[in-house]
């Protein structure tokens, strides 16, 4: 019997894991027909991507639960480009299920856990972060920034850039307001949620929330326009650094981006895109969008790189007559 045990053992390592581990927005378009942003897997191991729902509703912005068994979403009318409607995935059983319909524009989803969701909305043209739990609530007024808040990765607090000043107040996700940090703006936390990095002016700071002291940074020279931290590595070593692109336009907007090593306080360009983040062995880039013509009218494509950094290689992980956004890790 020990020896059919390890025999079957062996045959499920040797088996291919299928270890989805990021989600991302990806529309694929077709020459006859609606098509709708839906919600795809990649594992980052095997390069591999697979599509996760297939239902005629716009699948925008997706974020999963800490546990990985809720993605949370946003959606809207077909044809209207604002985000009115925010909505969870079950993993388990596949069921869709709106939350709640928003009367304004909502700009993004922070994420959530299995009881609540995070966003920020234009309500009236004022900005806003927004608490559901099975009703809508209101925890306080904005920063006009798209990255003025940011919620912890348990989904227990949140930093939020309540004022122009450049100063962050830790929230609880009740909305009860704890301290505040100053010359901090355009907060993202580690895998942990024990550092926080963020930018004063032209430097790119790295703060311990434990004791409220810097440990790291650096000041970005590589461009006139301001930095944003994008993202933090597993390691907490590098930092995934943005600023607006060179080809920046109204009508395809894009930011370059970069590593910063903090023990070093090297610089290395990773590229132009839409959006960023780390994963095992380098950095998923989505590109800037490019017209490209279907039938008889012209769609919005984009693909999702992963970049090597050592390398200096770009692979293309999805591609294709597609839309591709808004990548986000997934337990």
């Amino acid at each position: 019997m020990k020896s059919w045990a390890l025999f079957f053992l062996s045959i499920l390592l040797a088996l291919p894991c299928q270890c989805a581990d990021v989600i991302f927005s990806r529309r694929v378009y077709a020459s006859h027909g609606r098509t709708y942003q839906e919600i795809w897997t990649l594992d980052t191991r095997t390069k591999q991507i697979a599509q996760l729902t297939n239902t005629e509703r716009r699948h925008n912005l997706p974020v999963c639960s800490p546990d990985g068994k809720r993605i949370w979403f946003l959606s809207g009318a077909f044809g209207n480009l604002d985000d009115t409607e925010l909505w969870w995935l079950d993993r388990r059983t596949h069921t869709e299920t709106l939350a709640t319909q928003f009367k304004g524009s909502i700009i993004g989803l922070l994420g959530g856990t299995e009881t609540r969701a995070f966003f920020t909305a234009y309500e009236d043209n004022k900005p806003g972060l927004y608490r559901w739990d099975g009703k809508l609530a209101k925890l306080s007024p904005i920063e006009n920034w798209p990255d003025a808040a940011a919620l912890s990765p348990d989904a227990r607090t949140l930093a939020v850039q309540t004022g122009k000043a450049e100063s962050v107040t830790m929230m609880e996700a009740n909305g009860t307001e704890g301290r505040k940090l100053d010359h901090c703006a355009s907060p993202v936390w580690s895998r942990d949620a024990r550092r926080l990095a963020c930018v004063a002016g032209t430097r790119v700071r790295v703060l311990d929330l434990t004791t409220g002291v810097e440990t790291a940074h650096a000041d970005f020279m590589q461009r006139p326009t301001p930095p944003s931290v994008v993202d933090i590595s597993p390691d907490d070593a590098r930092l995934l650094v943005g600023t607006i692109g060179a080809n920046d336009a109204s009508s395809n907007p894009q930011s370059d981006y970069w590593i910063l090593e903090l023990a070093s306080g090297k610089w290395e360009f990773v590229g132009p895109g839409q959006t960023a983040i780390f994963v095992a062995g380098g950095v998923l880039l989505v590109t800037p969008r490019d017209l490209s013509p279907m039938s008889k009218v012209h769609e919005w494509v984009s693909q999702i790189l992963f970049v090597d950094p050592v390398k200096h290689a770009q692979t293309p992980v999805a591609a294709g007559m597609a839309y591709n956004v808004a990548p986000s890790r997934c337990p």
